[in-house]
């Protein structure tokens, strides 16, 4: 009699696991597609605010894309929130050369170095490269990875580069000649979007100044 009772004791408890084990499973599985699910409708609602765009305003969003090394659709997203270009890019600016502030605390607690975190937002301005993505190159403290292994010199943009110029405006504006301070000048005259390059290089030929320049747009 007490064989038996330990037998279907011991039936019951194995029947107890399995149900158990099977609940697990499907409470993961439902988990897994709930999750799936939602990535899924954010990602159709991504593509319908690209859609949503203008012609102009997509191929906008095409070009903050291609400048910030993300989705057109996570562009699209963020205008349709702002619905402004300017706000937009600011926004894009932001998350590129900075590290929000939570996932920086998260990767202290993985092995980051905050002053690594920091240096990178440095070097981020100044090379053009993402912010987290040079930290991430950089790795953890552990990694013990000095930056000229992750960022070459010749990485380093001038103050005219930063300010939008290309290096082969930059050596333009060396030949004709101009100082240092007069192409940072013209750099800033067209991110003003006061002259275009080409009509700088003109007025320059004519022999104007960089400081005509100013003071004729200003006019």
């Amino acid at each position: 009699m007490k064989k038996l009772m330990n037998k279907k004791n011991c039936r019951i408890g194995i029947l107890v696991v399995l149900l158990l084990a099977v609940a697990g499973t499907v409470f993961l599985v439902l988990q897994t597609n709930r999750q799936d699910q939602n990535k899924s409708n954010a990602v159709k609602q991504n593509e319908e605010n690209y859609r949503s765009l203008s012609a102009a305003d997509r191929e906008t969003a095409d070009l903050y894309a291609e400048l910030y090394e993300m989705s057109r659709e996570a562009v699209a997203e963020q205008q349709v929130k702002t619905k402004d270009w300017d706000k937009t890019a600011k926004e894009l600016e932001k998350a590129f050369f900075t590290i929000p502030e939570n996932e920086k605390h998260q990767m202290e607690k993985d092995g980051y170095s905050l002053e690594d975190l920091q240096e990178a937002e440095k070097l981020s301005v100044k090379t053009g490269r993402k912010a987290v993505e040079l930290a991430k190159a950089k790795g953890k403290v552990s990694d013990q990875r000095k930056w000229s292994e992750v960022v070459k010199d010749s990485e380093i943009l001038t103050t005219e580069e930063q300010l939008g110029l290309t290096k082969e405006q930059v050596k333009t504006l060396e030949e004709k000649p101009l100082a240092k301070e007069e192409r940072v000048e013209v750099a800033l005259l067209l991110m003003n979007e006061r002259y275009t390059f080409d009509e700088v290089i003109q007025k320059l030929d004519a022999g104007k100044t960089v400081e005509e320049l100013k003071k004729q747009k200003g006019n």
